[in-house]
């Protein structure tokens, strides 16, 4: 059996001032190695404090144990002192506030380890009194029991009351225009009138119909995309299984991923063209979807860039081929000189002989270069 630490003398102890381990980042490496020394120190000798039996160490004597220097420690310790990683019992011995907080929590375990054994035994003894078998049971079984006749574990976040639990069953009442729903409503209010909480059967017709309720929808709110066609879904379906190269017995998966992508307005083209690029990588069709989606969000991206492109001013499409011609030229420039001062000092000459305005190579500024002044308003 281990021996047990040596504690401090002391009459009260405040846990919250005690620092965490990793704290001791923060000070000089100068505190640091005392810090370490000192602790070393009183591992080696199993204890809390700088004490041997009853004699309480001097500072020399500490110095001497921890393997440091009398007038390093002298400097140090009041600082260690200040940050709690050290403080004086009552009998004035130095002793470690982490070390000595580490013993009590493991008395504390020990304390509710032992209360639980006590419980437990406890527990045994009352149901053998009663005539009921307690063999083979084991100790987290017998735990778990205890627990729950207590009411088992708290819930985390406080239970809502019984009003507003039941609030949203009169509110849709009124504004409900499903007669079935009105009558389902209508059945749970008139069995429970009073709006309390009743048996477990009760409260599992209140979740299914609040949850029907919930996902029923609404008149105002239709679909973005009409309900695909399953003669064209199943077309689909089966040019984009063989484009990526599985079996039939992808079939029903790839009939609901085609259906989700054309509600969601993604034509077929992109599909069967995704799943042409990923045969022999795709080993479901499962592995299709990301990919369909994420080339149908750069097709739309694309298109957009393209509209505005095409309704842009013609100054504005001026600057951007100016800019695509002078990035063009300088990257010529750049793979023939390999000199990169030589073609920042050339550059004007060189953008002069193409007809590009000799100005920094940045689409803002050829741009501005390019837009057309603002003509004053008129009086």
């Amino acid at each position: 059996m281990a021996r047990p630490y040596q504690t401090p003398t002391l009459t009260d102890f405040d846990r919250d001032s005690v620092p965490e381990p990793k704290a001791v980042r923060s000070v000089t490496p100068e505190m640091r190695g005392v810090f370490e020394s000192l602790m070393e120190g009183l591992r080696d000798m199993r204890s809390c404090v700088f004490r041997c039996g009853q004699h309480v160490l001097s500072d020399a004597e500490i110095a001497q144990q921890a393997f440091l220097q009398e007038p390093a420690l002298g400097q140090i310790l009041p600082c260690l002192i200040e940050r709690c990683f050290f403080a004086r019992d009552d009998d004035g011995a130095l002793y470690s506030t982490q070390l000595y907080e580490r013993v009590l929590r493991r008395e504390e375990r020990v304390a509710q380890k032992l209360q639980g054994e006590q419980a437990r035994t406890q527990w045994v003894e009352e149901a053998e009194g009663r005539g009921e078998s307690t063999a083979g049971l084991t100790a987290k079984q017998i735990a778990s029991m205890i627990n729950g006749k207590k009411g088992g574990r708290p819930r985390k976040k406080p239970q809502a009351s019984v009003g507003q639990r039941n609030m949203p069953f009169y509110g849709v009442v009124s504004g409900s225009e499903n007669p079935s729903t009105k009558n389902k409503v209508s059945r749970v209010i008139a069995d429970n009138p009073t709006g309390s909480v009743g048996s477990v059967e009760e409260e599992r017709n209140n979740t299914i119909l609040n949850n029907n309720l919930s996902s029923s929808p609404s008149e105002s709110r239709e679909p973005e995309n009409p309900k695909p066609d399953e003669a064209e879904v199943r077309l689909i379906a089966q040019k984009a299984r063989e484009a990526a190269g599985l079996g039939s017995g992808q079939r029903t998966f790839s009939e609901t991923y085609v259906r989700n992508f054309l509600r969601d307005g993604i034509d077929a083209e992109t599909i069967l063209h995704v799943a042409a690029q990923k045969r022999g990588e795709a080993q479901k069709f499962v592995y299709l979807d990301i990919p369909v989606r994420d080339a149908f969000r750069a097709k739309q991206e694309g298109a957009a860039q393209a509209r505005a492109v095409e309704y842009a001013p013609n100054w504005q499409k001026k600057a951007k081929s100016a800019y695509a011609q002078a990035c063009s030229l300088y990257g010529k420039d750049m793979a023939e000189k390999g000199d990169f001062g030589r073609v920042q000092r050339e550059w004007p000459d060189t953008a002069a002989k193409h007809g590009l305005p000799p100005m920094e190579r940045t689409l803002a500024a050829y741009e501005a270069y390019f837009k057309p002044p603002q003509q004053p308003e008129a009086a």
